[in-house]
């Protein structure tokens, strides 16, 4: 049981550290994939509605929370508060609806979580129109200096952003937390060792938009925390 334990909480942690993988985007291509992935998102959280199973519902519900784990950067770099906050609450419905071991409560969490990312795809649409408007056509050019300038660093007060990537994180906090007080000592040290280097590795590249380096860092400052909880490994 406790070997399944863990496996389920690497497997987690693995599929949000998946985020650290990807490459930067500019303004452009960050909202057009925030935009394609709250359209699956959607469709997912349909197909769980309408599913006459519990079970397939679940699964639905998970493929949509899935989604909301792996969109989280491009939401950030993207820019658009509102849509950011509208995907956090339908983590939120999603997490309830799966946890509940009624099909009728778990049937309204998803309504919940549906209204929600509705509201989340009209926001983000009238972000782009606005923004696009705002910056103009140099913002839209992929791969240049002049759209490099505006990435959401210069889009955001600081502020803002940190309290964002902290609340993206929030998951993968708790997570690792587990780790510390349910794996063995050495694994957890190994798996948090690693995170922790990759995160300093992935720091040292250039390229890394504002939301990315914040991101980044923060998770490296988790990990580290982290670390210090774990503490020296007793010796067999």
């Amino acid at each position: 049981m406790k070997t399944r334990k863990i496996i389920l909480l690497i497997v987690f942690i693995i599929g949000v550290l998946s985020l650290l993988l990807m490459a930067s985007f500019t303004y452009r291509n960050a909202c057009e994939y925030a935009s394609s992935n709250i359209e699956y998102i959607k469709g997912e959280l349909q197909s769980a509605i309408v599913s006459d199973e519990f079970e397939m519902s679940k699964y639905h519900a998970f493929k949509a929370l899935n989604g909301i784990e792996k969109t989280r950067l491009n939401f950030l770099d993207c820019g658009c508060s509102a849509a950011i906050e509208s995907l956090e609450k339908t983590s939120s419905y999603l997490k309830s609806a799966t946890a509940t071991k009624s099909f009728d409560d778990s049937k309204e969490w998803l309504h919940l979580a549906l209204e929600n990312t509705i509201i989340g795809i009209k926001v983000l649409r009238v972000f782009e129109q606005e923004t696009s408007s705002a910056y103009g056509n140099d913002i839209l050019i992929l791969n240049t200096t002049g759209a490099e300038e505006h990435e959401i660093g210069t889009l955001l007060p600081q502020g803002d952003l940190k309290k964002m990537v902290h609340n993206c994180l929030l998951g993968f906090e708790s997570s690792l937390d587990k780790v510390v007080t349910e794996v063995e000592c050495e694994e957890a040290n190994r798996f948090i060792s690693k995170i922790h280097e990759e995160a300093q590795s992935t720091l040292l590249r250039t390229e890394l938009t504002t939301a990315k380096k914040e991101y980044h860092h923060r998770v490296k400052t988790i990990a580290k925390e982290a670390l210090d909880r774990l503490g020296e490994c007793p010796e067999e």
